[in-house]
């Protein structure tokens, strides 16, 4: 099939106007529509050869924007139509055999990049028309339906470009050079213009035969999320699976012009790049866009606890429980953060929760103790209400037949012992595999409300190990009404403290916190556990309290927030406070060694 190459910089390349009339026409619409109804007759290779030469040809007229509209119109349906059909002649085969046709790939890709161009040289002659052009009294009804014609291109392009992006995803190709900033200049038409979440399909009539969204703003996050979701490591057929549950995800994405604590991805519109991670450097200019992929990512973990019923019917056809893990992983963890599992089996120790983590790093100590305060001191709402936060306080006991209890292979136990405060709780489950920096584990008896993504847990290996702390990163529902779900450790390096707040004028309130060392290369970082995600903010001064001791800290970047905790920066806001807080450190170092000690010689 003798087609045209496509050139990498097809969207750099100046769209000149010169040709005064059409070759296989006449110039008007009418007339091109009576050579499309012949073309009906044609074989496949002659008819597609002489529909790509049309929109070329259509492309290089010296017309008005809204005459070549008109053009492209009459065409549109014919070209969608003949796509399908290569589309399916090759997509149809590629997810079992890899020898697809490279000249129907290249055909298929042309069609929809001078579509694309088309519209674009139209919607980008509109904007400057009606932007700058002054229209009379007599022209209100011309005015409105340039800005329907716009309205309408601006669709079209980004539907186009967003079909081109997918088929290059499926081929495990890169975009074209300018492809991402030519979407990126419509879609900041559209907004500019107050017109990016239109209803489109529903409101203007025009040729289009694509499952599509309704909105252009719908459009626009239906490309960015595939290009996020990509990592070349999903074969074709899940690429389809994904891009068919895209069209409901969209809702769950949202664009905002303002940074927040959950902007994960940021948009460059003056550049030719997708959607890149946030790094909250804070020096951002004028011209971008900020993703929020959280809600997404809270409904997609949905599907991994029992009984869940939300999903749609597309979803339930689309979504396996590897295309959940994948997406769950992109979603919620930086892919610099990707280490090679290693095959272990053990059983592990974990509890669940702040209030938790608190009480067994404190030795065992409730938290209104550790405050070493006299006894009627304001108690914490969070000590009082345990419920506010977690109500599975866990004793600090061991079960000395532990290890005897354990099997070696998929159990889950729950060891508690009954004291003053309650019953109070520590689970043993498998580990699956590990990794540099977390677990993959297995549950396999009744789920407790805690067992969820965002959860903080204490995980110690054996009674001589420390407990670190560490997240609960996804889950995944496996055969048996099994959960495997994965950890990743924050630190072992862990110390309880409390901060507190300032109710009114007349009362306080402590909470429990955790203050988390790293070392990284000889370098120190300090940062600080509190609970929730909306009590404790950024740019926020609190008072930190360690033993008897109060000192002032300013809460600065958030590094993570989930639904139960906060894991932020800080800063002392006295520099001769680093004494305090340092000895602090120091001596429940001691103190754990010490206890390490005691309980090697029983």
């Amino acid at each position: 099939m003798d087609t045209q190459n496509l050139s990498p910089d097809f969207f750099t390349i100046p769209n000149e106007t010169t040709r005064e009339t059409l070759s296989f026409c006449e110039t008007n619409v009418k007339s091109i529509q009576q050579w499309a109804d012949q073309l009906n007759s044609s074989q496949l290779g002659d008819s597609s050869k002489a529909l790509l030469n049309a929109i070329v040809e259509i492309s290089e007229l010296d017309c008005a924007p809204e005459l070549r509209y008109q053009f492209i119109q009459s065409l549109h349906s014919l070209l969608e139509q003949t796509i399908s059909f290569l589309e399916k002649n090759f997509i149809g085969s590629y997810t079992l055999n890899i020898n697809h046709q490279e000249g129907v790939t290249d055909l298929t890709q042309l069609f929809r990049c001078y579509i694309a161009r088309i519209y674009n040289h139209i919607a980008h002659d509109l904007d400057k028309t009606l932007n700058h052009a002054k229209f009379s009294i007599f022209s209100v009804l011309k005015r409105k339906n340039l800005q329907q014609i716009r309205i309408v291109s601006i669709y079209l392009a980004l539907e186009q470009l967003n079909l081109l992006r997918y088929q290059q995803l499926l081929l495990y190709k890169g975009a074209l050079i300018g492809q991402w900033r030519c979407a990126h200049q419509l879609y900041n038409i559209a907004q500019d213009n107050d017109f990016d979440d239109q209803d489109i399909k529903s409101k203007y009539q025009f040729s289009s035969s694509i499952k599509a969204p309704q909105t252009i703003l719908d459009v626009y996050k239906q490309m960015c999320l595939l290009d996020i979701l990509n990592t070349h490591q999903v074969r074709p057929v899940e690429i389809y699976e994904l891009y068919q549950c895209s069209f409901q995800w969209v809702k769950f994405l949202k664009l905002s012009l303002k940074e927040n604590n959950f902007s994960r991805y940021v948009i460059d519109l003056n550049k030719d790049f997708p959607p890149v991670m946030n790094h909250f450097q804070n020096d951002m200019e004028d011209g971008v866009l900020y993703l929020e992929t959280q809600s997404l990512y809270e409904h997609i973990n949905l599907v991994n606890l029992p009984g869940q019923k939300s999903l749609s019917k597309i979803e339930q056809q689309n979504l396996t429980s590897s295309l959940v893990f994948h997406t769950l992983n992109i979603l919620n963890n930086s892919p610099e953060r990707r280490f090679e599992r290693y095959n272990f089996t053990s059983n592990i120790c974990i509890t669940f929760g702040l209030q938790s983590a608190h009480y067994y790093l404190s030795n065992g100590k409730e938290f209104e103790d550790t405050l070493e305060k006299l006894k009627d001191f304001p108690k914490s709402s969070a000590s009082r209400q345990t419920s506010s936060w977690h109500s599975e306080l866990q004793s600090s006991m061991w079960d000395t037949d532990v290890k005897k209890q354990q099997k070696p292979l998929i159990k889950t136990k729950k060891l508690s012992v009954e004291d003053e405060g309650g019953q109070k709780q520590i689970y043993s489950c498998t580990i699956i595999d590990i990794s540099v920096n977390g677990y993959r584990m297995k549950w396999t008896q009744e789920i407790p409300k805690q067992l969820r993504t965002g959860e903080l847990i204490l995980v110690q290996e054996n009674k001589q190990s420390p407990w670190r702390a560490g997240v609960i990163r996804w889950l995944k529902q496996v055969k048996n009404h099994h959960i495997e779900f994965g950890i990743e450790i924050l630190s072992q390096d862990i110390t309880p403290c409390a901060v507190q707040l300032f109710v009114n004028k007349t009362s306080t309130s402590y909470h429990p916190a955790l203050l988390v060392r790293k070392d990284v290369l000889n370098e120190v970082s300090l940062s600080i556990i509190v609970p929730g995600s909306q009590v404790f903010k950024e740019q926020q001064t609190v008072s930190l309290r360690l033993g008897k001791k109060e000192i002032k800290i300013y809460l600065m970047n958030a590094k993570l927030i989930n639904q139960s905790f906060t894991l932020l920066e800080f800063d002392l806001l006295d520099d001769s406070d680093e004494v305090t807080l340092n000895t602090f450190l120091e001596k429940h170092a001691e103190s754990l060694k010490k206890l390490d000690l005691w309980d090697s010689l029983k």
